[in-house]
């Protein structure tokens, strides 16, 4: 070229008949730099050379011979030439050579399009915006077991499921509030037979400390021993917790209340029935659930399902608490 640049020659040759399509681009480094071409200017330029030239071919409609074999194939020369019935032709919207007959369509077309709308498709159902929540699989709500935003409800355990469960009359022999928290308690307890257990209850908002000490509660003394605000807890005393008006925020808690004469070791049994003989050392997080789910006030009294919470001196009551309360 006159301004000593080298001309680029794209060739698209056409099979078995000799014809070409040549497309000479040449690119003057300092016309290029006079007009401030861009790499995304080069890149448009390209584009349209694409088009035009699928344009051409489809312009010259009957008088340009099929193709026989991608011209941009290094190799097509090395192999013999398939049946004359088979041949290329190219998708007008992306210019891919499709094998007819066997391709009636490009089998990808948004895949060849020059941009990524098709790798974003592709990424859409794994991909997010920022602060948009995920669709539940189940269809419902975010949030909770089952997708609605609440905790699927917990079926209520058998009686033989209660017997697992070792419930014990226990004696506060120490209470202090937690350093690190203004709703914990750490508790310590006296279990019987010279065994003591620490709790850490949330109690400190309801039941002041001088209410709780040298009193006798009813605790769970097998659980999996936990961590509250960094302090170990390794059992639970029973409590109910219920509305009331005049409690702090509109909630008033009431621990369960041993018979008189009742002792530290004493083991619950339901009505009716006898002490199981033995108990798990630490029964499964299910079967508490279970249990836990059957727990309730019925006249004043602690019952699992229908059966009074008793103990060989009398039942377990919990003064104050109302119909239905629940216990935990």
């Amino acid at each position: 070229n006159r301004c000593g640049s080298v001309s680029t020659v794209s060739p698209n040759e056409q099979a078995n008949e000799g014809m070409s399509v040549c497309v000479c681009v040449c690119v003057c480094e300092r016309e290029r730099q006079s007009v401030g071409m861009t790499a995304g200017g080069l890149d448009e330029a390209i584009g349209k050379l694409d088009g035009l030239i699928v344009d051409m071919e489809a312009e010259a409609g009957g008088e340009v011979p099929p193709l026989r074999f991608d011209p941009n194939d290094p190799w097509a020369g090395e192999r013999s030439l398939p049946p004359e019935y088979v041949v290329k032709v190219r998708c007008p919207k992306s210019g891919y050579l499709m094998t007819k007959p066997f391709e009636a369509q490009c089998p990808m077309p948004d895949a060849f399009v020059k941009d990524n709308s098709y790798l974003r498709g592709m990424l859409k159902p794994v991909v997010k915006p920022a602060n948009q929540q995920v669709a539940s699989t189940s269809g419902g709500k975010p949030g909770g077991k089952g997708g609605d935003g609440k905790k699927k409800a917990v079926a209520v355990g058998t009686v033989e499921d209660f017997t697992k469960v070792l419930f014990k009359v226990a004696k506060v022999i120490n209470c202090e509030k937690h350093p690190n928290s203004d709703k914990l308690l750490i508790c310590t307890l006296h279990i019987g037979n010279g065994e003591t257990r620490q709790v850490v209850a949330g109690l400190q908002k309801y039941i002041p400390v001088s209410e709780l000490e040298n009193v006798l509660v009813i605790c769970v003394a097998n659980l999996k021993k936990a961590k509250l605000a960094g302090t170990p807890s390794e059992a639970m005393i029973l409590a109910s917790e219920f509305a009331d008006s005049s409690g702090v925020d509109g909630r008033a808690v009431k621990t369960l209340v041993p018979p008189a004469g009742a002792n530290p070791g004493d083991v619950v049994f339901l009505e009716g029935m006898e002490v199981p003989g033995a108990f798990a050392k630490q029964v499964s997080s299910k079967v508490w659930e279970k249990v836990a789910a059957g727990l309730k006030v019925k006249a004043g009294l602690a019952h699992f399902a229908d059966k009074a919470f008793c103990l060989p001196t009398g039942k377990v009551a919990i003064p104050g608490a109302p119909e239905g309360a629940g216990i935990r």
